[in-house]
């Protein structure tokens, strides 16, 4: 009895609500497709645009720099030259300020007498000939060369073999090498860079100096400082200094 009145009113809960129940059933079929859907795009993604492969462009053949050459192998032009008066004491710093080079005499003054000592008895002849050949005082040549050459320790007189710190020049075409921003000089041996000073310091603007008596080692040093030799500053006492406290001048007389 009790089951017939269930079924009854199973019955008529459903014959009084069939459209809400109607409507619930559709809302969740709808719901299932929707979940169904949404699982089938997470297990199978969309391919992803694969995007067209660049054409490579074919392998260029590599061009070797050109190597520079070294200034002792070709000759500089007169333009690229300084005039020995103007040859700077300066360098271009790191930053692109100037810093000023060390005086040829401050470097000396470090170099061991000994040193100094060999230098001058090694070119003492040399200077002794040059003197009876061009009229210089050889206590000139040996003091000029001991100070521009830092006692034969300078750079461009063990590479060049340049004693005398001389600059390229407008005429010059020989080899030459560059030291702190400047083009000097470079010669064969040694002996070829004391005969070049001899004729440059009798020849151009320093013609006059040949006036001078080859025992007046303070005339010319006075006339080398005049004519613009270097820019190694108070260049006539530096040389007469040297010239007396190594006695130079005796060999003046020889």
């Amino acid at each position: 009895m009790q089951r017939r009145n269930s079924s009854h009113r199973i019955k008529q809960f459903v014959l009084y609500n069939w459209l809400k129940i109607s409507i619930l059933g559709f809302l969740v079929y709808v719901f299932f497709q929707k979940d169904l859907s949404f699982q089938i795009n997470l297990n199978n993604p969309s391919p992803t645009r694969q995007e067209a492969p660049q054409k490579s462009e074919p392998p260029q053949a590599k061009v070797k720099p050109a190597r520079e050459k070294y200034t002792e192998a070709q000759k500089i032009p007169a333009t690229a030259s300084l005039p020995p008066d103007q040859t700077s004491r300066f360098q271009i710093g790191l930053f692109g300020g100037e810093t000023a080079l060390p005086s040829a005499i401050s470097v000396l003054e470090k170099v061991d007498d000994s040193v100094k000592e060999k230098y001058l008895k090694r070119f003492a002849h040399v200077a002794v000939s040059e003197q009876k050949k061009f009229g210089i005082p050889a206590s000139i040549i040996l003091a000029n060369s001991l100070l521009h050459s830092y006692a034969g320790t300078r750079d461009m007189a063990v590479r060049g073999n340049n004693h005398f710190a001389i600059p390229c020049g407008g005429a010059w075409t020989g080899a030459s090498g560059n030291y702190a921003g400047g083009c000097f000089r470079h010669y064969k041996n040694a002996w070829s860079g004391f005969r070049n000073h001899s004729e440059y310091i009798t020849t151009g603007k320093f013609e006059q100096l040949r006036r001078l008596s080859d025992r007046d080692y303070r005339g010319w040093a006075k006339g080398l400082e005049a004519l613009g030799y270097s820019s190694e500053p108070d260049l006539a006492n530096h040389l007469i200094q040297i010239v007396e406290r190594y006695r130079l001048n005796d060999l003046d007389a020889k």
